[in-house]
């Protein structure tokens, strides 16, 4: 049991890392003008999102549910976190979608709107954690 809780808040720490990164790379394509600097944040982009925030999400979440499997779904602090996880996993998906738009030039935000994004999964982040620790329910 303490392997999985080990890897589940592991990989949610490095998702995490990940999902507040990301919109900054998305600021970074948008104000570059430099074709040499949009390929390098093109890169850095679907390097992140395809081989660290997507692999590092999917391990957090399964061994969420291994966890779940084991202690049972009980309290109701519990489903109130799982809703704040799927709404990260949301985001997750706006992200992705965001950076396809940009690279397909289809990309209608502005880099003030990047800017501001990271405040939601910062907001979840608090969120789940504080659930966790406290189990106020």
């Amino acid at each position: 049991m303490l392997f999985a809780l080990s890897l589940h808040i592991a990989f949610l720490l490095i998702w995490s890392a990940a999902l507040l990164y990301f919109p900054f790379l998305l600021v970074r394509q948008v104000e570059d003008d430099g074709i040499d600097s949009q390929r390098s944040a093109i890169h850095m982009q679907r390097t992140l999102y395809a081989y660290v925030m997507t692999p590092s999400a999917l391990l957090a979440v399964g061994a969420g549910i291994w966890l779940i499997f084991e202690r049972g779904f009980i309290g109701g602090w519990l489903h109130v976190k799982l809703a704040l996880v799927l709404l990260m996993v949301f985001f997750h998906v706006y992200c992705g979608s965001e950076m396809d738009k940009i690279r397909r030039g289809e990309q209608r935000r502005t880099s003030v709107v990047y800017r501001i994004v990271p405040i939601v999964p910062a907001l979840l982040i608090t969120a789940i954690i504080t659930l966790v620790s406290a189990k106020p329910f």
